[in-house]
């Protein structure tokens, strides 16, 4: 029989397996349009306490968040960000997406529809990425993301099927919430599967433990 501790490292282990690790290290491109607030924005952690994929965002500024220059709405062809993953190639679990917040003409430019991409050879080719669940409802995606609030807020999460050896993502913005020029929002962060860590250690000589008593 396991003992409590035994299975409280287990339970531990299997927590922080669904919890996931933030990747760090991401560099971000833009096609279709150009920057009015600049891009790195939402890739630097720059509007939260720290780079994370679950913390309360500051309200969208020029400092914090990214908008496109002028760009007619509705837009003939997607804009698109390519993300490269840090240190590549990564494991990819799912993501987090914290949109424009603010006055109403912030966060009417605010994406709406999106779809993601992803590629395993250096952004040669992309392959459709669909995601499994949205904010942590199974099947609830619907191809775009709620409009931001008045007030600071944490990110809405897209879970994937793990997605081993990716080295881009790639997010195509299909439209927004009705401003006429430009579109933007605030943060992006990648979760990948977590590093073994010291607990699955402790865990593997706790079972070799059971394994031995029984033994003798």
């Amino acid at each position: 029989m396991l003992s409590t501790a035994t299975f409280g490292l287990m339970l531990g282990v299997a927590q922080n397996a669904q919890a996931g690790k933030l990747i760090t290290g991401v560099e971000a491109t833009l096609t279709g349009t150009t920057s009015n607030w600049a891009l790195n924005n939402v890739t630097n952690g720059s509007g939260l306490p720290k780079p994370s994929l679950g913390g309360i965002h500051a309200l969208s500024d020029i400092t914090n968040a990214w908008r496109s220059n002028n760009t007619t709405f509705p837009l003939a062809t997607p804009i698109s960000i390519t993300f490269k993953l840090g240190t590549v190639p990564q494991d990819l679990l799912g993501l987090s997406f914290w949109n424009m917040t603010g006055g109403a003409s912030l966060t009417s430019m605010g994406v709406q529809g999106a779809n993601f991409q992803y590629s395993t050879d250096d952004a040669a080719n992309f392959t459709a990425l669909a995601p499994t669940a949205f904010n942590g409802v199974a099947g609830a995606w619907t191809g775009s993301f709620t409009r931001g609030g008045t007030t600071i807020s944490g990110p809405e999460t897209v879970d994937f099927n793990l997605v081993k050896g990716v080295t881009h993502v790639r997010l195509n913005i299909t439209s927004n919430y009705g401003q006429a020029q430009r579109v933007g929002f605030n943060e992006i962060a990648f979760k990948s599967i977590p590093e073994p860590s010291a607990s699955l250690a402790l865990l593997g000589l706790g079972l070799a433990g059971v394994g031995l008593r029984k033994r003798i």
